[in-house]
């Protein structure tokens, strides 16, 4: 008797909570309004759905904020109703070659300790996956293109 009292509503929860997004822990998703375009010329900003470890998240555009030490090791972005993914980012999680190949190439820029990486940056891997250096400060990728901001810090 007492297992129905506690089954009942444990089942009800479930219903209620069935298909709720929880997301991971170290990650914050920020959306936002969508950056002007018009002074730039003729650029359409595109939208995605942004995927952190394979789970549904939210849309761009957006800010996502990752801590390295929870170990998140992708967020992707998928368009249309099949949810084709267009862009996956791999985080590293320790310094590899691809670490080394980015500092002696760095374009990007450093502004109050954090490093800005344009995602058309990066170095990919054989199956085309962004990958994202380990560094040991804040690092950002800025994806013009979807109009999404990935901030990795410790």
């Amino acid at each position: 008797m007492l297992m129905k009292f506690f089954l009942i509503p444990a089942v009800f929860l479930a219903i209620l909570f069935w298909g709720c997004i929880t997301t991971p822990l170290g990650v914050t998703i920020t959306s936002r309004a969508p950056k002007d375009s018009t002074s730039s010329g003729p650029v359409q900003i595109k939208r995605a759905w942004i995927f952190v470890e394979g789970s549904q998240q939210g849309t761009t555009p957006a800010t996502v904020r990752i801590r390295r030490d929870y170990e998140i090791t992708n967020v992707s972005l998928h368009v249309g109703q099949n949810f084709d993914e267009v862009r996956r980012y791999e985080i590293e999680r320790s310094v590899t070659s691809n670490r080394i190949m980015q500092d002696f190439t760095f374009q990007g820029s450093s502004d109050s300790g954090m490093l800005t990486f344009n995602s058309t940056e990066l170095s990919r891997d054989s199956k085309g996956r962004f990958i994202v250096p380990y560094y040991q400060y804040p690092l950002q990728i800025v994806d013009h293109e979807y109009d999404l901001v990935l901030i990795v810090t410790q």
